[in-house]
């Protein structure tokens, strides 16, 4: 049975010994750097693996410096249990607090105390450190779980301290390597010589084969995935929870940094505007609107302001929690659920924390109302699902979208979400919510009305003058044909060709514009083959030019007048008796002249006639003639 794949940090204040309580039970310095084998301090991240007969644990060693908690958040953002380490000859320091209040900001559930350097006093000083983290930790996820003091240099205590640790990390359910999509937060790049970049970091979710493609985000560059090591060994895969490697040998070191995620390729995209639950810490300062912070998300680091979307006024008391926005300088990977800390910019002092509720909502104002936000941060998958279809508006909301911003994968999202109350199936995994449908509906009604109220000589609404105005612009051919069948289906539309019109609207005209129809169709069928120009019909009737065009228009729309040229109009009887009389010269040939001579017609109105003729195929050319068909 294979082992279970856990993550193990430590926490605590500098010196208090936690690289060399990590060596003792794994036999791995992860002090790598030169300045810190100098100074004797942790820098940065340091890993090592210890592997039980159930259990592969790898271990993300942190630094205790305040100077450098900015790199303790980039390793404690996907670690399963916390070892919080408390030297017996200092007690609790300020950045055991520090570090503390962040793993209670991430959502860590679990992990065990170990009170480090017990060789170096008293057994009445562990006793008395020992109620000092107890009364740290009481009422937290720390409350009631083992302390054990131990000593790295004598190696008292270490047993113990194992079977603890064993007993934590037991206490973990399995990271979901199967329903969510494959995201790896980079904490570490460098080069090999012979295999080019190499990233590292603990594989989030999901699960990645060798030669498997894959993006890096920020950045968007791509690679195949080489190799594969987890925990130091050459792997065929890696898997939600284990310390992986991954050479991307086809992009550069320079385009790879600490912060950007490895991602299966169009899976999940990047943002600048997270939606949030903020918890602010009773012992920090209160945040003013607009305040500028550091945003740590997972082994990322960047600048932003906050902006309070809930009743919160001018600023968030300490202790309190508030929906807010936070508007990142820079883009960011982030899906919801995922946990993150904010730090004061200057001096850049932890502060609070709290869940990302989502990462691609639009910019929102004061006063959002409650039950959106709380559906957002608490609500089912499908209460979620149907409130960003909600949001999305016409647009819809597509099964690629909810994985971008749940992290799910489609697969596990189609399974789910087989129906969803009040969203309406408009084809290719999208769905509109039938609240977006019916306002759309009624916009549609208003639109027709208005629109024949305003153009009374119009026979129907060109296709794309509607689009235009009640579609979103940029919506693909799928979105557009389902908008329009649905009012079709609704008969709220009749839809001929390229025209849009009201099933059942009377196509007569009334009042005096049916009386200069009229009029001008008397005109045309008296003129016979000898049309009136629209100017002369312009001069001599009393009606505005505007007017008698839109009514020649009417009536061409109708099919009681046809258009032969700019500005040509020949009643259709005319042309049809004209039709039935080069039919009875069938076979024969007829050039320009010939046809003028039998119409009596100007060469202004023979040309467009006999291309007229052409076209409905009654007449074909040959040269300078044409055959009558």
């Amino acid at each position: 049975m294979p082992r279970k794949k856990r993550v193990l940090g430590t926490a605590g204040h500098i010196d208090h010994g936690k690289t060399a309580l990590v060596r003792a039970l794994t036999g791995v310095d992860t002090d790598r750097l030169p300045e810190e084998k100098r100074r004797g301090i942790t820098i940065d991240l340091g890993f090592a693996s210890w592997f039980t007969d159930d259990y592969q644990i790898g271990f993300i060693d942190v630094p205790g410096h305040e100077r450098f908690v900015k790199n303790m958040l980039a390793g404690v953002g996907g670690i399963d249990s916390v070892l919080l380490v408390v030297a017996a000859d200092e007690s609790i320091k300020p950045q055991t607090h520090e570090h503390f209040a962040i793993c209670k900001l991430l959502g860590i559930r679990t992990g065990i105390v170990a009170i480090t350097k017990s060789d170096l006093v008293e057994p009445e000083i562990i006793d008395l450190v020992r109620l000092e983290v107890e009364e740290l930790v009481a009422g937290s996820f720390l409350a009631k779980k083992p302390i054990v003091a131990v000593s790295s240099v004598s190696g008292a205590g270490l047993d113990d301290l194992r079977r603890a640790i064993v007993q934590s990390v037991g206490e973990v359910e399995d990271r979901d390597a199967t329903t969510r999509v494959f995201r790896l937060p980079i904490d570490r790049a460098f080069t090999m010589k012979g295999f080019g970049s190499v990233i590292t970091g603990t594989t989030y979710s999901g699960r990645l084969s060798v030669d498997s493609e894959v993006e890096v985000l920020p950045g968007g560059d791509r690679s195949r995935a080489r190799n594969i090591q987890v925990h130091g060994e050459a792997r065929d895969a890696a898997a939600a929870g284990e310390r992986t490697s991954i050479n991307l040998a086809d992009i550069p070191l320079d385009r790879l940094h600490r912060g950007q995620q490895v991602v299966t390729p169009h899976t999940l995209r990047t943002s600048q505007v997270i939606t949030a639950r903020l918890d602010l810490l009773a012992e920090a300062k209160p945040l003013k609107e607009q305040t500028r912070i550091r945003f740590h998300h997972l082994a990322s680091e960047l600048l932003g302001n906050i902006r309070f979307i809930d009743d919160t006024k001018d600023e968030l008391r300490p202790g309190a929690s508030a929906f807010v926005q936070i508007r990142l300088e820079s883009p960011v990977l982030a899906v919801a659920g995922d946990r993150f800390v904010i730090r004061r910019y200057s001096p850049a002092l932890t502060i609070g924390g709290g869940m990302i509720v989502d990462a691609h909502l639009p910019k929102l104002s004061h006063h959002t109302r409650p039950e959106l936000l709380q559906a957002l941060e608490s609500g089912s998958l499908a209460e979620r699902v149907e409130l960003m279809a909600r949001l999305e508006g016409l647009r819809g909301l597509t099964m690629h979208e909810v994985q971008a911003r749940t992290g799910i994968r489609i697969e596990t999202l189609t399974r789910e979400l087989k129906t969803v109350p009040r969203l309406a199936d408009a084809g290719e995994r999208r769905w509109i919510h039938l609240d977006v449908l019916a306002d759309f509906r009624r916009r549609s009604m208003e639109f027709l009305q208005r629109y024949f109220q305003q153009h009374r000589t119009s026979i129907h609404v060109p296709k794309g003058e509607f689009v235009q105005k009640l579609i979103p612009h940029g919506a693909d051919g799928a979105l557009t044909n389902f908008l329009l069948q649905d009012l079709a289906r609704e008969k709220i539309v009749q839809i001929e060709g390229d025209a849009l019109d009201v099933p059942g609207r009377s196509k007569k005209l009334g009042g005096a514009e049916g009386e200069l129809a009229r009029m001008i169709e008397s005109r045309f069928a008296d003129a016979a083959l000898q049309p009136p120009p629209v100017s002369e019909l312009i001069n001599t009737i009393a009606q505005k030019p505007k007017v008698i065009e839109g009514v020649i228009g009417f009536l061409v729309k109708e099919g009681t007048l046809v258009r032969l040229a700019d500005g040509v109009y020949v009643h259709r009887n005319v042309l049809d008796a004209a039709r039935s009389r080069m039919a009875s010269r069938k076979g024969e040939t007829i050039d320009v002249g010939q046809f003028k001579e039998l119409f009596g017609l100007s060469r202004k109105i023979a040309i467009p006639l006999l291309e007229f003729f052409d076209r409905e195929g009654v007449t074909r050319r040959v040269g300078d003639a044409r055959q009558v068909l």
